[in-house]
């Protein structure tokens, strides 16, 4: 427990972008007692799974020990896999962990609360789709990465010694899909064949399919407008009106019958609650699987549990549809709570949570950075080059603040800027 800590204990469910920022933030407040859980040992933000997929990351908070970091912050962090909540009891149960062979390593385990703050993050929904569990990766975790790197790297070999490019073909035009593109792209210069004889011709081949008829639905038609630009520019195909049928071992298909080859098929259509939210407690749910909440951030059920980032539902006042799952709306969350927590453990009143839209930024690649921003009302400019590059930039910089501290963050960012991927190539924050 931190120094000068009332002894309040907030238990955090889930250690991605938005709830490790709340951890390390209201642990530094040292009020509270802070619990964090999360069933991996390390943090990856979310965000950079598609660098880690085309394997162009290099970052030294690409990976990082939750242990280390509540040793820095000041935090407690328990290992486990979250199987449900008992309110009445005020605690949360975690199963028991196991090795591959299905092993009990440790046993299973109940943690008590005063405030409990549900951050379990989202997935990528299927829709039924036949041949998507089977054929198609999805970027929902590391292993996800993992599993990508090493099918696109084998078809990458292959299309360089038979001399076929390799196909790629991604469903789903939003932020994961239109940056893995651009990462691709980016990594196949690396499997070029290198001295003695003629330049080696195209090796990698890369579709978008989008079932909408434009591709990133509800983004600036400007914006837009300058990506599928962008993209055409590194020789990425769109393809838009691409109602998917069926992913095969081989291909992607539509429902009109239309047929894309491919070596390596990537999931990337839209995002959900994650499934452990249905059976954690009596949620109100909504029609995505996300925990509805009220402006406050509070579950609609009960006054102790809070819920953030992709796994809450938060309709703005005024507004007609909730908060779409992003980083940004995450950490602004993040920041929220860690200011409010100690109020509410108090029994004091606090003010409702306001979402502001600092717009988007789209680097794709070596085709270059454009955005859409808002630094403050009525303001709302396109900003590209180098000026749309550094604003990018310091979005994940503040993160590393946010996680790592000042001085810590400091000095990582000095280290990303001195590797060989000298920081993220490409990232949208929406």
């Amino acid at each position: 427990m931190a120094e000068g800590a009332t002894g309040q204990r907030v238990l955090i469910l889930g250690g991605g972008a938005g709830g490790l920022e709340l951890a390390s933030q209201l642990a530094g407040d040292g009020r509270v007692a802070v619990t964090l859980v999360d069933r991996e040992m390390s943090h990856l933000w979310k965000p950079r799974l598609h660098e880690f997929a085309a394997g162009t990351v290099s970052s030294t908070l690409a990976e990082i020990s939750f242990y280390m970091l509540a040793r820095m912050r000041g935090f407690h962090f328990e290992q486990g896999e979250v199987r449900a909540i008992d309110r009445a009891g005020g605690r949360v149960e975690l199963g028991p962990m196991r090795d591959d062979e299905g092993r009990e390593l440790a046993p299973a385990r109940f943690l008590a609360y005063d405030l409990c703050v549900v951050a379990l993050g989202g997935v990528t929904p299927d829709f039924g789709t036949e041949g998507v569990a089977e054929n198609a990766v999805r970027l929902d975790g590391p292993e996800d990465a993992e599993a990508f790197r090493t099918r696109f790297a084998g078809a990458m070999i292959r299309a360089r010694a038979t001399g076929v490019p390799a196909e790629i073909v991604i469903v789903g035009s939003g932020a994961t899909g239109t940056e893995l593109a651009a990462h691709l792209r980016n990594s196949e210069s690396g499997f070029e064949a290198r001295g003695g004889g003629a330049r080696q011709g195209k090796l990698l081949g890369i579709t978008i399919l989008e079932a909408a008829p434009e591709i990133m639905p509800g983004i600036d038609p400007e914006l837009r407008r300058k990506l599928v630009e962008r993209l055409k520019a590194i020789d990425v195909k769109t393809v838009t009106d691409a109602k998917i049928a069926a992913v095969e071992p081989d291909a992607v298909r539509s429902v009109s019958g239309e047929r894309w080859p491919a070596d390596v098929s990537v999931w990337a259509a839209g995002l959900v609650g994650h499934p452990v939210l249905r059976r954690l407690a009596d949620f109100e749910l909504d029609d995505k699987g996300r925990i509805r909440v009220d402006r406050t951030l509070r579950s609609t059920v009960d006054e102790r549990i809070y819920v953030m980032g992709d796994a809450a539902s938060l309709v703005p006042k005024g507004a007609e549809a909730p908060l779409p799952p992003t980083a940004q709306a995450a950490a602004q969350e993040a920041a929220y709570l860690s200011e409010t927590i100690p109020f509410l453990l108090a029994g004091q009143p606090v003010e409702p949570f306001v979402y502001r839209n600092r717009g988007r930024l789209v680097s794709v690649g070596r085709a270059g950075t454009v955005g859409r921003v808002r630094p403050g009302v009525g303001d709302d400019f396109l900003i590209h080059g180098q000026f749309a590059t550094a604003a990018y930039n310091a979005l994940q910089r503040h993160h590393q603040w946010k996680v790592l501290g000042r001085l810590r963050g400091t000095v990582a960012i000095f280290a990303d800027m001195l590797s060989p991927a000298k920081g993220p190539a490409l990232k949208l924050h929406g």
